[in-house]
C-alpha cells in the first residue's frame, strides 16, 4: 500500500512542480490533473490510492493517461451538454458531473477511464453528486486481472472478444437494460487500433439506443484487414492519420440507424 500511494504521490509533486513551463502541451495536461485532484475534495484521488486499484498505480504513465481519460470525460460530459442529459451549470469551467449515464468503456485494457468513473462518481443514492450513473469496461483481458471493478456498485466489466457477432446481441441486451433504469448508453473508444475502431462505429450504427460514441482512434489499419485501398485515399501532403480520421467521419453516415447524427471533432 505504501508503494501504491508514493506513485500516486509522486504524481501530485511532479504537476505542482515546473510552474512556469510555457508551452501550451504541458498546461493542458496539469489542467486535468489539477481537476482530478481537486474533485469532490480529493476523494478520488484519496480512492485511487487504495491498495484495491494497484492494477492502474504503478504505470509508468500515469500522468499522461490520466489526462487522456479525463479529456474523454470532458467529451461524454459535452455529449450529455448537448443532448440535454445533465442539469444546467453557471459556472465557467465546472467540474465533470454525470447523471443518469451508462457509459460503455470499449477495448478498455485495464482501464483507467472507468477506474477513474468509479472514482469520481458515487455509487451510493445517499452520497452527494450521485447521478445513477453505471459504467461497463469490456476488454479480452481476464476478470481477475482487473480487480479495482470489483470495488463499486457503478462499475463493472465484461470478458469479451468484440469482435465476435454474439457480442452485439449481449450488449444490446445490456443497454436496453440500463435504458429501463433511466440511463442514457455513451460508447467510448479511446487508442483504438486499426479495425477496431470500424467495429466501434459498427457498433454505434447497430444499437440505436447508445446515444453518443466518442471516438480516439490509434493506429491506422494494416493492409490485410480489407479496407477499400479506394475508399482511403489522402489528399495530397496530407497526414495519414488525419486521412484514416476523415475515412471513420465518413463511415459514422453510413447505414446509421440514428436520425439527425452530427459528427464532431475534439
Amino acid at each position: 500500500k505504501k508503494e501504491r500511494e508514493r506513485s500516486i504521490t509522486q504524481l501530485c509533486e511532479v504537476i505542482q512542480s515546473n510552474p512556469h513551463e510555457p508551452t501550451k502541451e504541458h498546461y493542458t495536461s496539469r489542467k486535468y490533473l489539477d481537476q482530478f485532484l481537486s474533485h469532490a475534495g480529493g476523494n478520488a484521488f484519496e480512492k485511487l490510492c487504495k491498495i484495491e486499484y494497484h492494477g492502474i498505480g504503478n504505470k509508468n504513465k500515469l500522468r499522461k493517461e490520466l489526462s487522456e481519460s479525463y479529456s474523454i470525460l470532458h467529451a461524454v460530459q459535452q455529449c450529455c451538454d448537448d443532448l440535454g442529459k445533465t442539469s444546467e451549470r453557471i459556472e465557467t469551467d465546472p467540474p465533470i458531473h454525470l447523471e443518469q449515464v451508462f457509459l460503455i468503456d470499449l477495448c478498455s485494457g485495464k482501464s483507467l477511464t472507468t477506474a477513474l468513473c468509479g472514482a469520481l462518481f458515487p455509487s451510493e443514492p445517499c452520497d452527494p453528486g450521485y447521478g445513477n450513473n453505471h459504467f461497463l469496461a469490456v476488454d479480452r483481458l481476464p476478470t481477475h486481472l482487473i480487480p479495482h471493478f470489483l470495488q463499486d456498485a457503478n462499475a463493472s466489466y465484461l470478458s469479451r472478444d468484440i469482435m465476435i457477432p454474439e457480442f452485439f446481441i449481449e450488449l444490446e441486451k445490456e443497454v436496453h437494460r440500463q435504458a429501463a433504469e433511466g440511463r442514457t448508453a455513451i460508447l467510448v473508444g479511446m487508442h483504438l487500433c486499426g479495425n477496431l475502431s470500424e467495429r466501434a462505429i459498427e457498433v454505434f450504427q447497430r444499437i440505436p439506443l447508445i446515444k453518443a460514441l466518442i471516438l480516439s482512434p490509434c493506429c491506422l489499419p494494416k493492409l490485410r484487414r480489407g479496407i477499400p485501398f479506394d475508399s482511403f485515399q489522402r489528399h495530397e501532403e496530407e497526414d495519414l492519420y488525419v486521412t484514416w480520421s476523415r475515412y471513420l467521419e465518413e463511415k459514422m453516415d453510413e447505414n446509421s440507424q440514428h436520425t439527425n447524427l452530427t459528427v464532431q471533432r475534439y
